[in-house]
């Protein structure tokens, strides 16, 4: 409906503004009486409202020490947090460790220890558990900042238990991460220390093979590009070591299918292809070259060569292996003993000093604004049915029919009460 409609004018002759602020001053009284009346009704409603208040606590990202921290924590989280099977960055699919500390956060067993900690399902009036975590829950918001910073927010009317809830969240995590970390490195550290010592034996026993090879052939000049390939190998045979070693370590630990020994088989996948293509050469290249750049395959030395190449290799790979283990070995005590704080916080929580809600101020604003607005637009409509409407037969008609037949319905229901 076009404004020019609500106000009917002469044939030929249309509305102007003058016309329009005509109408707004004729039905002043009308259009400021709704609108204090309205504003009023916002001030009360505004001063009846529950205040809440905001605490909010944030944290700084895991820093790179911690990241082998997480790929042993990605172990041994909770059940509930069957969802990190889709994370990476650390885990596969994982934009941020900080997800992962996030995560946890939200699982119930942190949730679990907040409740009891602050008997929220008395506070909450709840009578389950699950009652409690969702009340929890909606009074909690935990985001993660494009930097990565977590940062934890509780809304809730008492603004000291709001700051202590939004605190043991941080409190609980990294309580979570040390018992964690400490158990696991445990588990770690005596699946490391069995393969250290098959290590050592296998390591004595290659020396041994050696040592009599040498004795009974002498000394075997080798070329020094064979000498590189079988450094290496050995490199590349260590690694794998370590890394089967570590698919072990999950394979026994986890709970559910860990998704870190996705990365771990592709890159397994990736150093046997490596080492293959040294043995034995590459299939589809020329006898003088192959796969990593060495012009000879072992498999091609003459025999006493080969023998010689066969036995330093697997002393070098063993000794390789030695190293590598004997490192993770010292890492699995550390983290075993590890006590430190493993959550780093950028600001604790402090009872806010003002409420974040309700906004007095902004509620007055709108509800003024609006009631202005729609009295203005009320005023025209009443014109235009006084004016127009009302000067239709047809149409008072059917307005008529309209209220008798509401009347009559009203006096029905009226009479049925009371016969009852």
């Amino acid at each position: 409906m076009k404004w020019s409609i609500l106000i009917p004018m002469k044939e030929g002759k249309t509305a102007s503004l003058i016309d329009y602020l005509e109408i707004i001053v004729k039905w002043r009284k009308f259009i400021i009486r709704n609108v204090i009346i309205v504003t009023a009704a916002a001030i009360i409603i505004s001063l009846l409202l529950t205040q809440l208040f905001t605490a909010t606590a944030t944290i700084l990202p895991p820093n790179p020490e911690q990241g082998a921290m997480l790929g042993i924590l990605s172990m041994n989280v909770p059940s509930g947090l069957a969802g990190l099977a889709r994370m990476g960055g650390v885990l596969p699919g994982l934009t941020t460790p900080s997800d992962l500390f996030a995560a946890i956060m939200k699982s119930d067993r942190i949730k679990g220890e907040i409740v009891k900690k602050f008997d929220l399902r008395n506070e909450f009036k709840t009578k389950t558990m699950i009652d409690a975590f969702e009340a929890l829950d909606d009074i909690t918001n935990i985001e993660i900042t494009p930097e990565g910073i977590i940062s934890v927010s509780v809304t809730y009317k008492d603004k000291y238990l709001a700051t202590d809830i939004a605190n043991s969240y941080i409190e609980e995590l990294d309580k979570f991460n040390t018992e964690t970390a400490m158990t696991v490195g445990k588990r770690y550290r005596i699946f490391i220390e069995q393969r250290l010592r098959e290590n050592m034996d296998t390591l004595a026993q290659a020396e041994d093979d050696l040592k009599i090879f040498q004795e009974k052939y002498r000394t075997v000049a080798l070329d020094v590009e064979i000498e590189s390939a079988i450094k290496t190998i050995a490199g590349l045979k260590s690694q794998i070591i370590l890394l089967e070693v570590k698919k072990g370590a999950l394979s026994s630990s986890s709970q559910f299918a860990n998704p870190y020994l996705h990365d771990i088989n592709k890159e397994l996948r990736e150093l046997k292809k490596q080492l293959s293509k040294i043995e034995f050469g590459e299939k589809g290249k020329s006898e003088d070259e192959f796969g990593a750049g060495f012009s000879v395959p072992f498999s091609q030395l003459p025999e006493v060569s080969q023998k010689y190449v066969k036995l330093l290799r697997n002393v070098k790979v063993q000794e390789a292996i030695y190293e590598l283990l004997t490192q993770q070995y010292e890492q699995a005590k550390i983290m075993e003993l590890k006590d430190t704080p493993t959550v780093q916080i950028l600001d604790r929580a402090a009872p806010p000093e003002k409420r974040s809600f309700p906004r007095r101020t902004r509620i007055v604003i709108v509800a003024f604004a609006f009631s202005l607005f729609f009295s203005v637009i009320a005023v025209f409509f009443i014109r235009y049915y006084k004016e127009k409407v009302r000067q239709d037969p047809t149409i008072v008609q059917k307005l008529n029919y309209f209220r008798s037949s509401i009347q009559k319905d009203i006096s029905s229901i009226i009479k049925l009460f009371r016969r009852k």
